[in-house]
């Protein structure tokens, strides 16, 4: 048990629904620093995810998840104190094998090391808007994918080696596509819906239609989407994409933040 600024400080694992609340209570205050462990507190994420809050006299000061659903798991945290951040840190480590990920503050890495070898790191960008401003491709058909298209679906984006990609998280929230001769050959979907924010993902085009405005129109719809319900929609894309944000530029988001991504094994 730690004690921070003088109180006791209680890590737990997120089982019931008043620490379940307590923490997305804690966690909304900043949406958008908060996405990944917040959307991780919704179902469908939360039953292949372990969550742990810290306490301090009974109210959340701290949350981290774990989530399980690729084969290397992933540890992120929400924003909080650098030492309630390391107690969450040491906790989740105990509950790792070997390697994770983590998506971060470039200053959460030099807390990450202290624990784990560093295997890999590239930068990204947070971007965010509130609504998509319209790029006109009059000639592309957008559909939304229907719970029957799954299949073909999941084989686009096996077939594209699509990192971030799982099943489940089509129950997550809507995904967009454009078909040529009946076959997906762009889409676009989320990987996190919480009723403030939605985090954008899997945007891909297969290599021989792009630059036909594809992926553009189907972002577009898919960020229409779930902003006409009053969510902030929120992507993460590489630093060094540049293609890829001039596109969302035009669709109007803007940088919020800096992230890195890391690959880390854990030091025995």
């Amino acid at each position: 048990m730690l004690a921070v600024n003088g109180d006791h400080l209680h890590i737990r694992k997120v089982v019931s629904p008043n620490s379940l609340r307590a923490c997305r209570t804690f966690l909304k205050q900043d949406p958008i620093t908060n996405i990944l462990v917040l959307g991780d507190l919704y179902q469908p994420l939360f039953s292949v995810s372990d969550i742990y809050c810290a306490m301090e006299k009974h109210r959340a000061v701290g949350v981290c998840s774990i989530y399980r659903a690729f084969s290397t798991p992933s540890i992120v945290f929400g924003a909080s104190e650098p030492e309630v951040k390391r107690a969450l840190l040491e906790t989740a480590l105990k509950k790792v094998s070997d390697k994770f990920v983590s998506l971060c503050t470039p200053t959460d890495i030099n807390l990450l090391t202290q624990y784990s070898t560093l295997l890999h790191l590239h930068h990204e960008q947070q971007m965010t808007a509130n609504f998509p401003k319209q790029v006109k491709h009059e000639d592309v058909e957008v559909t939304k994918v229907q719970k029957n298209e799954l299949e073909e679906l999941n084989s686009f984006y096996t077939q594209h080696n699509a990192e971030a990609w799982t099943p489940i998280q089509f129950e997550t929230g809507p995904y967009y596509c454009v078909k040529q001769e009946g076959e997906i050959v762009s889409a676009a979907g989320v990987h996190i819906v919480t009723p403030q924010i939605a985090q954008l993902g899997n945007i891909i085009t297969d290599e021989a239609y792009r630059n036909k405005g594809f992926a553009t129109q189907c972002t577009y719809s898919l960020a229409t989407d779930l902003a006409s319900k009053g969510r902030i929609i929120s992507l993460f894309v590489r630093a060094d994409n540049a293609p890829a944000i001039r596109m969302y530029e035009k669709l109007g988001f803007s940088k919020k933040r800096d992230i890195s991504f890391l690959i880390m094994q854990k030091k025995t």
